[in-house]
C-alpha cells in the first residue's frame, strides 16, 4: 500500500516524544508500506535531517512556511497558522490527483484542512494528544484571547471529525473522550514505544544512586512544566525531610525560565542530553509527576525497558495498561507521592523486582516493530472501507 504522510513538523532530531513517536513509526512500518513524506521546513533544522529521515521513506519533499490569507488569520487557530504551508496544500493536491496513494495519514489535527473536502481518498487524522483538551487545561483562567483560540481550535477539530471518519489515537482513554464527543467514529489506538536497540542495559551494568532521581521530558511542554513545579515545590521538601540527600535531575530539552528558577544544590537542570540510557541506569528510580493527561507516556516506556523504578501518579501513568504496586507506583498527591516514594527508596530490592516485572511487560508490547504493525493493519483496514464507503 502506497501512503502519503504528511507531517507539519521535522521528525529529527528525537528530542521529544513527537518527533521520537513519528519517526520511528515511519521507521518501522516501511516494513510494511510504501511510505511517501511530506513535511514542513523548522527554523533550527538540524543539518543531517535529510540524511536521517530519507532512508526510511519511499520520497521526501519539504516545504516552508507560508503566511496564512487574512481570513486564515482571523479564524484558523494559531497552531494552524503557525503550520500553515500553501506549497504543502498544492503538493497534497497534486499527489491526490495523481491518483498514486491508498491512504493519507495525517499526523496532527492542525492539518485537518490540508486536504480539500470530500476527496474520496481514505484518510486517517492522527492525534499525538487532543489538543483541545491540552489547551482547554493550560488556558484555564488566561483571558478572552486564549478562550477564543480555544474556540477557534474546538471547531477544527469538530471540523476534522465531520471531514473523516478515522481517528488514530495514542491511548484508549483519548479515543473515548473523542467517541463521547463525536458519536460514531472508527477509532484506532496505536501506543508510542521504544527502540530495544537502543534501550538496552549497560554492560557492565551502571550502578544505581540510591538518592538520585529522574525526571525525563521536554521542559518547554505545559504539563511537564506544571508537574515538575508542583513535585519540587510540593512534594520534593516531604521527601527530604525523611531522606536529606535525595537529589533530582530534570532531563530535557529547551527549559523555560520556569524550569531553570527549580535549580538548587538538591534540583539540576540538565537539559538535552544525547541519549538517555545512562540517566535512566543511574536514578534509583524516575518520577511522573503529571497532572495533565494525553498524548504519548514514552518516558514510562523507556525507563521500564531498563528496569528503572518508577514512581507516578495515575494520570501519568494512564492508557499504558500498566498495574500499580506489580509494575511501578502509583501516587496522586504531595503526601502520598513523597511517602511512596521514601518507601520505594527505602526498599531497592522491591522496587528493582518491581521494575524487572515492569521491563517485561513493554517488552512484551511497546516495541516499535510490534506498534507499526498496529498501524500497518489500521492503514489497511481504513483503505479497504474506503474502497466500500467513500470518506465523510
Amino acid at each position: 500500500m502506497r501512503v502519503l504522510f504528511v507531517c507539519p513538523f521535522v521528525p529529527w532530531p528525537l528530542v521529544n516524544g513527537g518527533k521520537i513517536r513519528t519517526y520511528n513509526l515511519i521507521r518501522a512500518v516501511a516494513a510494511h508500506a510504501e511510505v511517501h513524506v511530506r513535511v514542513l521546513h523548522e527554523p533550527d533544522e538540524a543539518a543531517d535531517t535529510r540524511d536521517a529521515l530519507a532512508p526510511i521513506c519511499a520520497s521526501l519533499e519539504f516545504f516552508d512556511r507560508t503566511l496564512p490569507s487574512a481570513a486564515k488569520r482571523l479564524f484558523a487557530p494559531k497552531l494552524e497558522r503557525w503550520f500553515h504551508s500553501t506549497h504543502l496544500v498544492e503538493r497534497v493536491q497534486r499527489d491526490l490527483d495523481g491518483g498514486h496513494f491508498g491512504l493519507v495519514h495525517l499526523d496532527e489535527l492542525l492539518l485537518a484542512r490540508v486536504v480539500a473536502p470530500g476527496h474520496p481518498v481514505p484518510i486517517v487524522q492522527h492525534h499525538h494528544k487532543l489538543d483541545t483538551v491540552l489547551y482547554s487545561t493550560l488556558s484555564a483562567g488566561e483571558g478572552p484571547k486564549r478562550f477564543f483560540d480555544l474556540w477557534k481550535l474546538t471547531r477544527l477539530e469538530r471540523e476534522s471529525t465531520r471531514r473523516y471518519r478515522n481517528h488514530l489515537l495514542c491511548s484508549h482513554g483519548d479515543a473515548e473522550i473523542l467517541r463521547t464527543k463525536y458519536g460514531a467514529l472508527d477509532v484506532g489506538v496505536v501506543p508510542s514505544g521504544f527502540d530495544p536497540e537502543l534501550f538496552r542495559p549497560s554492560q557492565p551494568p551502571i550502578a544505581r544512586d540510591p538518592d538520585r532521581l529522574i525526571y525525563l521530558g521536554s521542559m518547554d511542554y505545559g504539563p511537564n512544566i506544571d508537574g515538575v513545579e508542583w513535585f519540587v515545590r510540593e512534594v520534593l521538601p516531604l521527601v527530604r525531610r525523611e531522606r536529606p540527600r535525595t537529589a533530582l535531575d530534570i532531563v530535557g530539552g529547551s527549559p523555560t525560565p520556569r524550569v531553570t528558577a527549580l535549580a538548587n544544590d538538591h534540583v539540576r537542570i540538565v537539559g538535552r542530553v544525547p541519549e538517555v540510557v545512562k540517566w535512566l541506569e543511574q536514578a534509583a528510580t524516575m518520577i511522573v509527576p503529571l497532572r495533565i493527561g494525553g498524548g504519548t507516556r514514552l518516558k514510562i516506556v523507556e525507563a521500564l525497558a531498563l528496569a528503572t523504578p518508577v514512581v507516578s501518579t495515575t494520570v501519568g501513568a494512564e492508557g499504558l495498561g500498566l498495574v500499580g504496586d506489580e509494575h511501578l507506583r502509583l501516587a496522586d498527591n504531595a503526601e502520598s507521592f513523597a511517602r511512596t516514594l521514601v518507601y520505594q527508596l527505602a526498599h531497592p530490592d522491591d522496587a528493582a523486582a518491581m521494575a524487572a516485572r515492569g521491563r517485561d511487560y513493554v517488552h512484551g508490547r511497546y516495541r516499535w516493530d510490534a506498534l507499526a504493525e498496529e498501524l500497518a493493519d489500521y492503514w489497511e483496514r481504513v483503505a479497504f472501507s474506503g474502497k466500500l464507503s467513500p470518506s465523510r
